[in-house]
């Protein structure tokens, strides 16, 4: 009898440190996952003379991380609050503590609804530009008090949108504000032109085909060689006579999977085909990363995470 009471004994030994072992291996694994190591992982090393653009997969909302050749950076929107902490995880992966621009390209939440977080972290801003709406449609919304909030805890300025170059690195950053005072929030938008080298980038936000042509009109250089698709791919921006102007030869759509709108719109991704050699969709690719020395020109998938 004690000889069976040895066996069973040791058993249990081998059970209890077989689940011991299961149980450690889970935690290390949860741990590695909310430090990044698995799904999307930014590459921390940038090529000397290089600059990258990183189109953030944030669901069906809008974020842009541009790092220049000599470690310049800014940030456009960041997606709804709920993806505020996977942002900043990334900034963290790729070792960035200050952000030298903060553009919200017009406040709605799917472009700024996490901003208040990104604020309220340690990392350091330089400078936060956002456009100035008309006082009767100043939103109420909660993610906007919640963002004032944090600017003014942290002793921080919003700069009002207004066009103008910003020498970037070896690279130059300029800001177009068309003129607009209606109620459409997308209209707003600043739209952005990064130049380095001979390549170039634009971000339009979600203005639409009327701000689009009052651009046109004012006779700006649109060429780019990748195109952020205005308002996540909807058939109300993007419009012919833009498209041409830009002439991409890469465009990148920012939007969720099945997400209700329906985006990107099927007229939309025709009309791009006939320019791009390659469109690329955070909803099907994940997080976009480019990398130019300002020649050269690559991209690289990093996948959903």
């Amino acid at each position: 009898m004690a000889a069976f009471s040895g066996k069973k004994s040791r058993k249990c030994k081998k059970l209890y440190a077989l689940i011991t072992a299961v149980i450690l291996i889970i935690a290390v694994l949860l741990l590695l996952h909310d430090n990044g190591y698995f799904g999307e992982k930014p590459s921390s090393e940038i090529p000397k003379g290089s600059a990258q653009v990183h189109f953030i997969d944030v669901g069906q909302g809008d974020c842009e991380l541009i790092i220049a050749d000599d470690g310049s950076t800014m940030l456009i929107d960041c997606g709804e609050a709920e993806y505020s902490a996977d942002v900043l995880r990334y900034l963290d992966g790729l070792g960035i503590t200050r952000l030298d621009y903060l553009l919200i390209t017009h406040p709605h939440s799917d472009h700024m609804g996490g901003m208040a977080d990104i604020v309220s972290s340690n990392i350091e801003i330089g400078r936060i530009i956002m456009p100035r709406v008309a006082d009767e449609y100043i939103p109420t919304t909660l993610v906007y008090e919640r963002l004032l909030d944090a600017v003014a805890e942290k002793g921080y300025s919003i700069y009002s949108a207004k066009t103008e170059n910003i020498a970037f690195g070896s690279g130059e950053l300029q800001l177009i504000k068309a003129d607009y005072s209606g109620g459409n929030l997308n209209n707003y938008s600043t739209v952005l032109r990064f130049t380095f080298g001979e390549n170039a980038f634009i971000f339009s936000g979600d203005a639409e085909s009327e701000i689009e042509k009052d651009i046109l009109r004012a006779g700006y250089d649109l060429s780019a060689n990748v195109y952020k698709a205005g308002h996540h791919g909807s058939s109300t921006s993007s419009c012919a006579e833009w498209v041409a102007a830009i002439d991409p030869d890469y465009c990148v759509i920012e939007c969720g999977a099945g997400n209700i709108y329906g985006h990107p719109h099927r007229e939309t991704l025709e009309l791009l085909s006939d320019y791009c050699d390659a469109i690329l969709r955070t909803d099907i690719n994940g997080t976009v990363v480019f990398t130019t020395d300002g020649k050269d020109l690559t991209y690289e998938c990093l996948g959903q995470g």
